[in-house]
């Protein structure tokens, strides 16, 4: 383990000491990072995450305690020495071997402040003082402190773990810190377990729970992001003429003022003649028309709508909007049909490969069974943990081998690049999503435009959404609430309460059971993520990925029992009647407990039990039962092999009759479709005569779907009323 410094790098002078061995001039003379010294106030570590905040790579020392204080202050001079002293041999001497990233100074610096204000409540200077008696008046505290900072009253696993880590580090790193000289504690803050585990006991909110974006919000607003792309994409790119300003290069014709000679020069550059241009460009300017609508899908910006405004430049202004709109649009969809996070999306280069004609870093690759090919963008990762890859891929797309059609997210990456197109050259990044620079409209292509930063994103995204979508109509709650009134502060706020990690969430919830209710382009592009799931691999290779899709299957299972326990979902499958049954006491235990209680006791149980499901479009597979999985009695699977339902010969009559599987109302959109698909074709076969051959299959699906469908009251009728419209229309839905 590397222990040493290397002194004198001003003179070119090398001498190795070990830090334990510095007098306080070479120890405060000590560069922690590269723009650093142990004796400065404020520590800044240089991140290579795109899109970071500064003060998340940033450590500073003279952070407020909760008493209105600074750490930096006299009467804090012990213990601003043991935590700075902390922190150097967390850098330097760590005893796991794993020094913390740039990325995560900002949450050490919180995970201080939780103790270090606590200790000075209570009067406490030394790391030493901590005795075991001391740190369980500590956790006494603990759950008073968390609730008064929180903004709900609930108390997260992740806001207890913060308050918790450092008492582990004074363990962790007692014999560095008594190399230093410095005594910290003596014996095992919690008695042998780990923070997560106290932190478990110490949360009132559900572990692992990072609530999505609700259908109410995530349907209209990725529908919404979808249709940005179309035709008000290619209106908005001939919009940037506005920037562009071809005419200020032209040469032009001008009459003397007599009208006897004429000269040529150029139109002028400065302000008042850039506008003129601008304002004569909007004005026979015309927004194109939708496929399907007879009107054009926004209004002339012409001087009717200047005068018709209240605001000052209203159509420049205008023109910035739009322009954010189809910026943010894209993001919304790369981010939430991938499962990127923000800095990933925010790291992706500029440019337009020559050869390919794709985004730059975007290749196609050939399937596992050479039927499709796959879009794929390859990410570096700046913020990793021990044991993942420093380059990870992201499946954008699918299309069949010999197609030509480019999917959706791939669309949304060159309509950012041509979107920025007009300020690349003076870009001061190469990266493809740059700040919109400063004021209501759209700035000058010569300005120098930096990278975008997480921030920043979050708020374009939440400012896309108050604009875009009406939430005003939101009822009080969401279809599959798991607290009371949950879409209220969605309605009130006006998406304020939206983040970008939303969208991951989203893309997993629907990578796992995609809604009918998405426009059919973006139900394409969650189906080929489903596929990929399973066939191509990328997927399986991308742990940030995994964790997502791990995440929102514990959730699903965890909203599934939910149901079960709220009456809200009636269960057919052999599984589903089992678990009605194994859940009837809880259900009536529950009784009128508040939703969130009844959502806490849902948790618990699924917990205990350690249920695990895996999800489709027409079935949920709880193998519970691994003796009497059909997908795997097809190919022979040993019994301690069937972790999970066998994706090679899982199909829907196989699970329909399997003893592990589920069906609810989720599924409905699949048997409806079934049914329908197959009982037309047994009734136009049975028209003819033919009553024999593969019909007596189709009859057995129709039937089977059918009587699935009734377990979770599917509306019959209108089903029916569907299949005789496509008999008199004389075509069947396939």
């Amino acid at each position: 383990m590397k222990t040493t410094i290397q002194q004198d790098q001003g003179t070119g002078q090398s001498e190795h000491k070990k830090i334990h061995e510095m007098n306080e001039e070479d120890l405060s003379d000590y560069r922690v990072s590269e723009n650093s010294q142990f004796r400065d106030t404020i520590w800044f570590f240089t991140n290579l995450t795109p899109g970071a905040r500064k003060n998340v790579s940033t450590i500073n020392w003279g952070m407020i305690l909760t008493d209105g204080s600074k750490l930096t202050d006299d009467c804090h001079a012990v213990r601003l020495r043991w935590a700075k002293i902390l922190v150097l041999t967390l850098l330097v001497l760590p005893s796991d071997g794993r020094k913390p990233s740039p990325g995560s100074m900002g949450n050490i610096q919180l995970q201080l402040k939780y103790l270090l204000s606590w200790m000075n409540d209570a009067g406490y200077h030394h790391a030493h003082e901590l005795t075991p008696a001391v740190i369980r008046h500590y956790l006494d505290q603990l759950p008073g402190l968390l609730v008064a900072r929180s903004n709900d009253g609930e108390i997260s696993v992740s806001a207890a773990i913060r308050a918790l880590t450092t008492l582990m580090e004074l363990w962790d790193q007692r014999r560095a810190m008594a190399k230093m000289g410095l005594e910290s504690l003596e014996s095992h803050p919690f008695e042998g377990r780990g923070a997560n585990a106290v932190a478990m006991g110490i949360a009132t909110k559900p572990g692992g729970w990072i609530k999505p974006l609700p259908d109410e919000v995530a349907i209209p607003l990725l529908n919404k992001a979808a249709w940005f792309l179309g035709m008000p994409a290619d209106d908005v790119l001939r919009l940037l003429d506005i920037v562009r300003d071809p005419l200020a290069a032209s040469r032009v014709i001008v009459m003397r003022s007599r009208g006897a000679k004429v000269s040529v020069c150029k139109p002028g550059v400065k302000k008042h003649a850039r506008t003129k241009r601008a304002r004569g460009f909007l004005e026979a300017f015309t927004f194109g028309t939708p496929p399907g609508d007879s009107q054009p899908w926004h209004q002339p910006l012409d001087s009717a709508y200047e005068q018709s405004s209240d605001r000052h430049n209203a159509r420049m202004t205008r023109a910035r909007e739009l322009w954010e709109a189809v910026r943010d649009a894209a993001a919304i969809i790369v981010q939430a049909t991938s499962g990127m996070r923000v800095s990933e999306l925010l790291g992706i280069t500029a440019g337009i490969d020559e050869v390919t004609g794709f985004p730059t870093g975007v290749r196609l690759e050939l399937s596992a069974t050479g039927l499709y090919e796959w879009f794929v963008i390859r990410s570096h990762l700046s913020k990793t943990e021990e044991g993942l890859p420093r380059e990870v891929d992201w499946v954008l797309g699918m299309r069949p081998v010999g197609s030509t059609e480019t999917p959706l997210a791939v669309r949304a990456l060159q309509i950012l690049d041509r979107l920025y197109e007009p300020w690349r050259a003076c870009a001061r990044t190469d990266h493809l999503i740059l700040a919109g620079g400063n004021g209501l409209t759209l700035s000058l292509a010569s300005m120098p435009l930096g990278a975008m930063t997480g921030d920043k994103a979050n708020e374009t995204m939440k400012r896309f959404l108050s604009r875009w979508i009406d939430l005003g109509g939101l009822p009080e709650e969401s279809a599959r609430k798991t607290e009371d009134n949950d879409l209220v502060p969605w309605r009130e706020s006006k998406g304020t309460v939206f983040s970008t990690h939303m969208l991951r969430k989203a893309w997993a919830q629907f990578a796992l059971a995609c809604d009918s209710r998405l426009l059919p382009a973006i139900q394409m592009q969650f189906h080929h993520i489903s596929l990929a799931m399973t066939e191509g691999g990328y997927i399986g290779r991308n742990p940030l990925l995994l964790d997502e899709l791990d995440s929102m299957s514990i959730q699903k299972t965890n909203l599934a029992v939910f149901d079960i326990i709220v009456g809200k979902s009636k269960l057919a499958g052999r599984m589903g009647e089992q678990l009605e049954q194994a859940l009837a006491k809880l259900r009536a235990k529950a009784g009128t407990l508040p939703t969130s209680e009844k959502w806490r006791q849902a948790v618990e149980w699924a917990e205990c039990n350690d249920l695990k499901m895996f999800f489709t479009a027409h079935a949920t597979c709880c193998p519970t039962r691994t003796s009497k999985m059909r997908c795997h009695d097809a190919s022979n699977t040993p019994v301690w092999l069937r972790k999970a339902p066998n994706t090679a010969t899982r199909e829907p009559s196989v699970c329909a009759g399997c003893a592990c599987a589920i069906m609810d109302k989720s599924h409905e959109p699949f048997w409806s479709d079934r049914y329908v698909g197959c009982e037309v074709s047994v009734r136009q076969a049975e028209a003819p005569g033919a009553h024999s051959g593969p019909f007596r299959e189709i009859r057995f699906r129709a039937d089977q779907a059918r009587s699935i469908l009734k377990k979770f009251g599917a509306d019959l009728d209108a089903l029916d009323a569907r299949v005789a419209s496509i008999m008199g229309g004389g075509h069947v839905k396939t």
